[in-house]
């Protein structure tokens, strides 16, 4: 199995490092894992055996009715905010620039913790995140699962979280990179009522 992200946790060491710092790293230190297969052959993290809100997951998914969608994820990294009785709903980062995905980790992070451990959870219940004045980036990032259409559900280490938000692993259909990160920030205009 390869180890990029204990190597980048050992680089990291006790000291606080910036988003910068993350993504220059994990470019150059986990450079080759951006396929689904690299990342299940790596130390981010494991199989799930099931599903938890404030977790961050990774899976390959084929929606239901793709072909009505004007693009979309195959391999989503999530972060569980609501479980459904067909599937769950969540922030998939992918739909948000790097740097934004840095920005938003660190305020859903639970505050009560000096540093992130195997038992970290992130405060994404659906009842806190609606606030879309206070998470403007997850506007448009906040996306339904059916678990019939799920791979396997591969959980990421809280330990690697700050890792794996810098991982090129987004595989969009119908759309660049870019073009969803842009479209995902722009905010809609807001239905004034009718007095």
């Amino acid at each position: 199995m390869a180890t990029p992200f204990s190597n980048i946790r050992i680089e990291a060491g006790d000291r606080e490092r910036s988003a910068t710092w993350y993504q220059k790293t994990v470019r150059n230190v986990a450079n080759g894992v951006n396929q689904p297969n690299e990342v299940f052959g790596s130390d981010l993290g494991e199989y799930a055996t099931r599903l938890e809100v404030g977790q961050m997951y990774t899976f390959q998914y084929d929606p239901k009715h793709k072909e009505t969608l004007p693009y979309y994820d195959t391999f989503p990294l999530v972060i569980i905010a609501d479980p459904l009785p067909t599937g769950f709903s969540g922030i998939n980062l992918h739909y948000i620039s790097p740097m934004a995905r840095a920005k938003l980790l660190g305020k859903l992070m639970d505050q009560s913790e000096s540093e992130l451990s195997e038992k970290s959870k992130m405060l994404s219940a659906w009842s806190f995140i609606r606030n879309f004045s206070k998470f403007p980036e997850v506007r448009n990032s906040i996306k339904k699962y059916l678990t019939s259409q799920t791979g396997r559900m591969y959980k990421v280490s809280p330990v690697h979280w700050k890792s794996a938000i810098f991982l090129n692993t987004q595989q969009f259909v119908g759309a660049t990179d870019s073009h969803v990160y842009r479209t995902s920030m722009a905010s809609k205009p807001r239905k004034r009522r009718q007095v």
